[in-house]
C-alpha cells in the first residue's frame, strides 16, 4: 500500500509541473499577439485579375496580372497591398520598379535584395505617401515568372 502512495505522488507532481509549463508556455505566446491592434475588422480582401487598384505614380509592367487585392483602414490611414504575378524575370521587372520609381520622383529610403535568391524590396516616400514594392522569383514548382506586391499608404 505504501508502494502506491509513493508512486502516484511523483505522478501528481509531473502532471501539475506539466499543466504549469504549458500555462506558461500559452500565456507566453499570446502575449506578442496582442503587441499591435491587428484588427480584420477593417480589412477587405479581394481575387482577380480586376481587384487590384492602382498607385498613383508607379506603373506596373504591362505583362503582370493582378492575384489580390488587401484594403485595411488603420489607425484613420488606408493601407492598400496589391498582389501581381508577371511572366517576365525577376531582375527585368526590379530593374522596371528602379526606373518607374525614379522617373516618377519616388525617394528611395530603404533596399534590401537577395540576389541569390532573387528577391528585392524596396521602401520609397513622395511627399507625405509611401509605398513598398517586394519583387521575387516564383519558386520552381509555381512557375517560371515573377512574384511581387506593392504596398502603398
Amino acid at each position: 500500500m505504501a508502494l502506491l502512495k509513493r508512486a502516484s505522488m511523483p505522478w501528481i507532481i509531473r502532471t501539475l509541473g506539466a499543466v504549469a509549463l504549458a500555462l506558461v508556455f500559452a500565456a507566453g505566446v499570446a502575449v506578442p499577439a496582442f503587441a499591435h491592434d491587428d484588427d480584420d475588422d477593417n480589412e477587405v480582401v479581394t481575387y482577380g485579375p480586376n481587384a487590384c487598384t492602382s498607385v498613383a505614380d508607379l506603373p506596373v509592367p504591362a505583362s503582370a496580372t493582378c492575384v489580390k487585392h488587401k484594403s485595411e483602414l488603420d489607425d484613420g490611414v488606408t493601407e492598400t497591398k496589391n498582389s501581381y504575378t508577371t511572366p517576365e524575370s525577376a531582375n527585368a521587372v526590379r530593374l522596371a520598379f528602379e526606373q518607374a520609381l525614379s522617373q516618377h520622383g519616388w525617394t528611395i529610403v530603404e533596399t534590401e535584395q537577395d540576389v541569390v535568391d532573387q528577391e528585392w524590396d524596396y521602401t520609397a516616400i513622395k511627399g507625405q505617401r509611401r509605398v513598398k514594392v517586394e519583387v521575387e522569383a516564383q519558386e520552381p514548382d509555381e512557375g517560371t515568372g515573377t512574384e511581387f506586391t506593392i504596398e502603398a499608404q
